[in-house]
């Protein structure tokens, strides 16, 4: 009885610190394209995490007054039952309207220059507590910054992270539109061996 007992303890505890293991998870920007007729410049968001939720779709609208303004879409995440945004249901419906949008937009260029940069604008330090050991410290970044080219600059972004280093991991022209679409990563995430986070920025035309 005994041995079942711990059997059983061992079991849960063996269950309980596989689960909290694999809790962690980074976050990936998957650039879909440019919807020429609307004018959209749609991305994608993964979330790599347990939970297994969908991934967050945004577009931006150039056309507008705020073309830089990251739009998220909620009308593909409405649950049929209960009518409400449910980003925890079957897949399939999203995957059908997300390759009903897929099939009209144009890829982006994708593009190898050195000119475009990241330059911090405000950085503050701040010491949080440890996600394996509470009574440990870590150093977390808040780090203000735009990204430049020659031409083009992006807005004001905000990134907090668990190193340093931040970059871009992807860079793109807009095509017919003076516009760059890039990606920024950094380690977002400390839980486990840390995990990156992308994050979207659009640049446009500097005005003199």
């Amino acid at each position: 009885m005994k041995f079942l007992k711990f059997l059983t303890f061992s079991t849960i505890l063996t269950l309980s610190a596989h689960s909290y293991a694999t809790v962690g998870g980074g976050q990936k920007i998957e650039v879909l394209g440019y919807e020429q007729k609307e004018k959209k410049l749609y991305v994608l968001r993964h979330y790599e995490d347990g939970r297994g939720r969908l991934p967050q779709l945004y577009y931006y609208l150039l056309n507008s007054k705020s073309p830089d303004k990251l739009i998220e879409v909620k009308s593909l995440y409405i649950n049929p039952k209960t009518h409400k945004i449910d980003y925890d249901q079957d897949s399939r419906a999203f995957d059908k309207a997300l390759n009903k949008i897929k099939k009209n937009l144009t890829p982006l260029v994708v593009s190898n220059s050195k000119t475009v940069k990241i330059q911090t604008l405000k950085t503050y330090q701040n010491q949080v507590s440890s996600w394996f050991d509470p009574s440990g410290k870590i150093t977390q970044y808040k780090t203000e910054y735009v990204v430049k080219s020659p031409s083009l600059q992006s807005k004001t972004h905000v990134a907090v992270h668990y190193t340093k280093a931040i970059k871009i991991s992807q860079n793109y022209s807009v095509p017919k539109h003076n516009k760059r679409l890039v990606v920024v990563k950094y380690l977002g995430v400390p839980e486990e061996t840390g995990y990156d986070i992308e994050d979207p920025v659009l640049l446009l035309p500097v005005k003199k």
